[in-house]
Order: C-alpha cells, then structure tokens, then sequence
C-alpha cells in the first residue's frame, strides 16, 4: 500500500475516532446537563424544553396512550394528530420491542415527520415515551445511531424524574383515596365526620354533586385477564379519570380496582361526561367497551355512599338487561330498579313466557311483527293513529293486528293491569335481546 493510501486510512481512522468522541461527549451532556435538572426538582416540561435546545429539535414526551403531555419548542403551527390505526400500530410495536426505534413519517396517519422514540421505563412499568423528531431537512427518517442512543439516554433521565412525580403523587394520591373509599362505603353516617373528610378532598358543602361510575371490559369473546389486558384497563381508566378532572375543576376521580368513581358537581351534564368518556375509549382503544352508572344527586357528604351505590345498582341493571357500552341514570332506571332484586333471572325468562309466550312464538312461526306493534301502541299510550305513523302502517291495519294480539295473548288492554303486565315482560323481553 502507498504511503498515500496509508495516510488516507490513517486520516478516516482519525476522523472516525473524533466523531466518536464528539458522540460521546454529546451523549455525556446531555445525561449531566438532564440529570442535574431532575436533581434540582425539574419538571418534566422544563426537562423537555432543555433537550430540545441541546438537540436542536423538536422532542415530545407522550403518554402510555401516545397522547402529548409535554413538547418543545411549542408552536401554533405544530399538531401532534396521529390516526388510531397508527396508535395501535405503534403501540403493538413498542410493547413487542420495548427498545428505541426510528419511525417513520405517515403522512395519511396524521404524521408528518419522522423520529426516533424510546419508551420511558421503570423496570416493567412504562410511564410514556419520549420522541425526537428528525431534523426539517431530513423528513425521510435518516436517523443515525446516535440519534438512538440520544433519545435512550434522555429516556433514562426522564424516567428520573417521572418517577419521583409519581411518587409524590402517588402518596397523595393514596391519602385522598382512602378518604374518598371511606366516603363511599359510608363508614361513617355521621354528617360532621363526613364533610370534614370530604372537604380534604375539595368537597364543598353547598354544591349538590353525583356519583359517577365507570367499568370498561374487552369486547373479545373470551374473558381476558391476561396482565397486559389489566394494564391497559387501568391505563384506559386513568386516561377517563383525567379527562373528567380537565372537564370539572371541582370533580374528584379515583381509579379502583377495575372501576373509575367521579364525584362530580351535580351542575356539570353527568350524562354529557359519560358520552364523553365513551366516545374518548372508542377513539383510544376501538376494541374495548365503557358502560357508565350515575347516582342520584347527594346533597350531603354522608349521602356519597348512597349515590355510589345507586350508580353502581344503574351499573349492574345495564349489564344485565343488556344496555352495555351505554350512560345509564339511576333515575331513568323506572321498573328496572324493581327487576334488578329478582335474582334467579328463570323467574324473569318464567314471567314474560306466561304473559307473551305466545305471542312471541307466533311471530316467529308466521314471520310477524305484533310484538313490536304492542310495544309502538303501549309507547303511545294506546293511540293507533301514532302507533300507525310510527309503524308506517294504515290505522286499520293497526286495528286488526291489535285484535289479534289480544286473541292470541289473552291481554284486555283496557285493564291497567293487563297493560302493566305487558309492558313489564317487554322491557324483559328488550334486556334478553339486547
């Protein structure tokens, strides 16, 4: 080899070297310059704000749900708007790796740029994820190791200080929990106690709240109870109980076991937060399905218990006659309140056969339609003309096929108690459907 040839080895060897080192004193920068923020008291934006001014870019810290917590620099312009198809996506990515990986833009996804991502963790628990985005003259995802390994060690660093606001949160938290769980299973029925209790919590004596409560379950076939399935039920839980505290400054939400309780100012639309909150499970996680209870209005702290357990029998009531993935107010409740306490459901499936066995089974011998003729006419409260329009059938016709009903079912509908007798083995008859 020439001399030439061995200075120019020599010189790629040299040149190597330096940007390993550059590298490496780069990666120790930003680790010392991170670290030292954390161990002041930092905040995870002002964390956020320092790594995008020592990496020159943009750097987004999301949640575990993809959903941005913080971002720097922050612009008007900037819309952080992925698709679910591409949350999923990458989620499923990202819990099968557990590693930093580049991604690549997406633009029919909502995502215009690509970045390098790295989950924040501790142990098994993973607190977000921290994303850098590529530079504005390199949109194609050209990132290189070092990107990697940036993006790694801030992840680190962030899992720091999350960690330690969770902490503090965390016993806080935890004290205010357990005042909420006192208020709920009513340890207490004396009023003083209570609204003490309450008051540590935000309660304010002179506001009329509600219980609301709210499950989520997996729409899959089979009951999964796998960890990853508990994880991302509370994850999912977590995500509504945020929502309902940005919603009401005065609502407080805890997460239990496999439920979210908010207690919430009876002036808020308690209705209007549960379509929220299932419509913001819906969009996070299409597979899985939100049923909301709400109590009756509790004018005293000590009357929290009784609005709990009243959400939580509109709850029960929904599941069991089949309105799932739906609100449902204890005050709507009507004759369900009365049919939840009968608990062999034979006696039920036995009550609505004596009184419109019958009648269902000549509809489905003869492909009629007079069970849903008498539910339209009862609706009406008798009325054939609005049973007809709703129907889109001629009054006559009407007329004729409510002749038929009582032949066949052995109802008189001008006695009270017949029409009360049908109307109660419909609404059975709708729960088993359902």
């Amino acid at each position: 080899m020439t001399d030439t040839g061995d200075r120019d080895v020599l010189q790629t060897t040299i040149g190597t070297l330096q940007a390993q080192n550059a590298a490496l004193r780069q990666l120790v920068n930003i680790h010392d310059r991170l670290g030292a923020l954390v161990l002041q008291g930092a905040d995870v934006a002002s964390v956020t704000h320092m790594l995008s001014d020592l990496v020159g870019r943009r750097v987004l810290l999301l949640d575990a749900l993809l959903q941005l917590v913080a971002v720097a620099p922050a612009s008007e312009q900037f819309r952080w708007a992925p698709s679910q198809g591409y949350v999923q996506a990458l989620l499923a990515t990202l819990a099968r790796e557990r590693r930093p990986l580049r991604v690549p833009p997406m633009l029919d996804s909502g995502v215009d740029a690509s970045c390098v991502l790295a989950p924040v963790a501790v142990g098994e628990a993973i607190f977000g994820y921290l994303a850098i985005l590529a530079p504005a003259e390199d949109r194609a995802g050209r990132a290189d190791d070092l990107d990697l390994q940036i993006v790694q060690h801030a992840a680190n660093v962030y899992a720091l200080s999350m960690l330690r606001e969770r902490m503090a949160a965390e016993v806080a938290r935890q004290l205010k929990d357990e005042l909420f769980e006192g208020l709920l299973v009513g340890r207490t029925q004396d009023e003083r106690v209570a609204r003490e209790r309450a008051m540590r919590l935000g309660y304010r004596p002179e506001v009329v709240y509600r219980v609301v409560l709210v499950v989520a379950e997996s729409t899959e076939t089979a009951a999964d109870e796998r960890p990853e399935t508990i994880a991302r039920r509370r994850r999912l839980l977590e995500s509504l109980a945020e929502l309902s505290e940005r919603r009401s400054t005065e609502a407080f939400a805890a997460v239990r076991d496999d439920e979210l309780v908010v207690l919430l100012p009876d002036v808020d639309d308690a209705r209007e937060l549960g379509r929220s909150a299932i419509q913001q499970a819906a969009s996070l996680v299409p597979d899985w399905r939100v049923t909301v209870g709400v109590g009756g209005p509790c004018a005293s702290a000590s009357a929290i218990a009784r609005s709990y357990a009243q959400a939580r029998r509109a709850l029960e009531t929904a599941q069991r006659f089949g309105n799932q993935g739906d609100v449902v107010v204890f005050e709507d409740l009507g004759v369900y309140r009365l049919l939840f306490h009968v608990s062999d459901p034979s006696e039920l499936r036995g009550f609505t056969e004596q009184v419109l066995g019958q009648l269902v089974e000549y509809d489905q011998r003869h492909n009629a339609d007079l069970v849903r003729t008498l539910a339209t006419f009862l609706d009406h409260n008798g009325n054939l003309q609005a049973t007809a329009r709703e129907l889109n059938l001629h009054v006559n016709s009407v007329a004729y096929r409510m002749q038929r009903i009582r032949a066949i079912a052995g109802l008189d509908f001008e006695q009270s108690e017949d029409r009360l007798l049908a109307q109660v083995a419909l609404k059975i008859l709708n729960g088993a459907r359902a």
